[in-house]
């Protein structure tokens, strides 16, 4: 027993060493396809000191050690923030990225020097060490001395401690020779609330607000800057080029408008892909920057809100319902890294899903009467009598902060100024009607404290919101809200997450049915009932044996040469 445990040990150690002196020697390994690294990644930068340069080192040398570690665990590690974490910590904290995502027209354009101080806001929770670092060194490194006047970094109750203390980054970032105002909140309040209180208590001429998993390049900022002096009511976004690290895989969001319907589903706008700048109806929230005079004037974003989400949404009404606007600057470019799998619901006080809460603070602070009753008719019944007195107080305060500036609208006069090109709620619509082969349509209905799938007769108006309808971005989406989702055992509509995930459903033409393609399963109602569920495509039976219905046929309406796209 003496001579196992003698040998394990010995293993171990040797193990060890082995992992400790590779990481030394991993800076000189060829970097990936797409980046090549900056060759002065060693180099002390303006902002460090002497302790910041030699603790960066240090980090570098443990975080790389931990990555490979987690190469032998790599399965637990998919389990925690969705990112592939031993890659990433395989990354130096300061590097260059040189491939260019830019329109070739940004290379000739320039831009006035501005005065303006910038003030950054990042706040993170539980977030990778490496991906936080790389984040705030490529952001400092890359705005203009004469234009950064902070950083207001934010911790939202981290308490994640494997393999490295968040507590050490900010060790480091006190030693910057540049301002740096770390904040921690023991208690987990959101990211909404964390970026709401960032840009309350930043003191530049201008706010950036920043994910904590971004990297930019120089020239990210003056696109956007120069937005800004045009008119200060402006809130200029960046373009986010994508990176999956599990599959080394890239997307962009060029040449799209994020728009939104009624119920504040997000529909993906096209346009020509460009170098101009373009105005959009709402921004993704990963990224923008804006006056602090303008975010002061209409009262920031987010009030009364919880967890995160739609705050992006809400920030945009607010800008164009009082004389703002919002933009798309192509050229300023941000580098996001996209994890697998849906964030954490930090921040979420209550029973119900904080999305939905978050639909409620917005349609009933901004619109008018008649738009939440009609949300509220469509949405959960009764969900409005859970809305406590915080609810009610927040809507009071922002409905008072669209009269004290003279700026109240509703959504119609939002769509016809910002998406012109979207006649009616219906603009993404593949298929306006799901037709079953007894010539009903597929609705929803409030039973069993669950909006499930029934037939009914079909509306003779087209693509009505009532009918549940095949959208271009893969759902099967009734009251706009609501999406099929495959992961339950009985077929209902829940919440639409815009994540596809089990969301994801297509039609096959030659099968004449709805499918779902990661389960090899389509949606069929059983004989003789209204109900519906999943079973095999091929046979006209289920697993327990119930008959359904061989054939569900459609009405095809709008995009037939699109309805057999893979999605991406």
């Amino acid at each position: 027993m003496r001579t196992r445990d003698a040998y394990t040990l010995f293993f171990v150690g040797v193990l060890t060493i082995v992992l400790f002196w590779e990481t030394r020697f991993y800076l000189h390994l060829s970097p990936p396809t797409y980046f090549r690294v900056n060759r002065c990644q060693n180099c002390k930068l303006y902002f460090e000191s002497d302790t910041t340069y030699i603790e960066r080192q240090k980090l570098q040398e443990m975080i790389k050690f931990g990555g490979r570690v987690k190469q032998f665990a790599n399965k637990e590690y998919m389990k925690r923030e969705g990112y592939n974490e031993s890659f990433l910590d395989s990354l130096p904290i300061v590097r260059k990225i040189e491939e260019d995502f830019q329109p070739p027209e940004c290379k000739i354009k320039s831009y006035s020097r501005s005065k303006k101080k910038v003030s950054v806001v990042m706040n993170y929770h539980n977030e990778l060490p490496s991906l936080l670092l790389r984040s705030i060194y490529s952001v400092i490194n890359n705005i203009p001395p004469e234009n950064f006047y902070e950083l207001i970094l934010i911790d939202d109750a981290s308490n994640l401690t494997v393999f490295f203390d968040l507590k050490r980054v900010e060790v480091l970032v006190k030693t910057f020779l540049v301002p740096v105002h770390h904040i921690r909140f023991e208690e987990n309040r959101g990211l909404i609330y964390s970026r709401r209180y960032g840009c309350q208590i930043a003191s530049g001429d201008v706010v950036l607000v920043l994910d904590s998993h971004v990297e930019v390049k120089e020239g990210f900022l003056e696109p956007m800057l120069d937005e800004l002096e045009k008119d200060y009511r402006t809130v200029a976004a960046p373009v986010f080029d994508f990176w999956d690290t599990y599959n080394m895989k890239f997307w962009s969001y060029d040449g799209v408008l994020l728009g939104f319907d009624p119920y504040l589903t997000w529909n993906l706008l096209e346009l020509p892909k460009t170098a101009e700048v373009h105005t959009t109806p709402a921004i993704l929230g990963g990224a923008y920057m804006a006056t602090k005079a303008f975010l002061s004037s209409i009262d920031y974003f987010g009030k009364g809100m919880v967890g995160w989400g739609n705050e992006n949404i809400e920030l945009g009404v607010k800008t164009w319902f009082c004389g703002g606007r919002l933009v798309y600057v192509p050229c300023s470019r941000v580098l996001h890294f996209a994890a697998n799998r849906t964030p954490i619901n930090h921040g979420d006080r209550l029973k119900a899903p904080f999305f939905h809460y978050n639909h409620h603070i917005i349609i009933k602070s901004y619109f008018t009467e008649e738009e939440y009753h009609e949300f509220t008719k469509l949405s959960d019944p009764g969900y409005e009598k859970m809305l406590g007195e915080d609810f009610r107080l927040s809507v009071q305060q922002n409905r008072q902060t669209i009269m004290n500036n003279k700026c109240f609208k509703n959504y119609t006069w939002l769509r016809r100024k910002t998406m012109p090109q979207v006649e009616s709620y219906d603009g993404d619509t593949l298929i306006a009607h799901t037709v079953l082969a007894d010539g009903k349509c597929v609705e929803g209905e409030w039973l069993n404290q669950a909006w499930m799938l029934v037939g009914k007769v079909c509306p003779e108006v087209k693509a009505q919101l009532f009918t549940a309808r095949l959208t271009k971005t893969y759902e099967l989406r009734f009251a706009e809200a609501k999406c099929l989702d495959w992961g339950y055992d009985q077929a209902m509509f829940v919440d639409c997450h815009h994540l596809q995930g089990n969301q994801i459903t297509l039609y096959d033409s030659n099968l004449k049915r709805i499918v779902d393609i990661k389960r090899e399963k389509c949606l069929v109602r059983y004989n003789n009932t209204n109900e519906f569920g999943f079973g095999r495509c091929d046979s006209t039976r289920n697993e327990k044996g119930e008959y359904y219905i061989p054939q569900t046929t459609f009405k095809v309406v709008y995009h037939p040469e699109l309805l057999n796209r893979s999605p991406p």
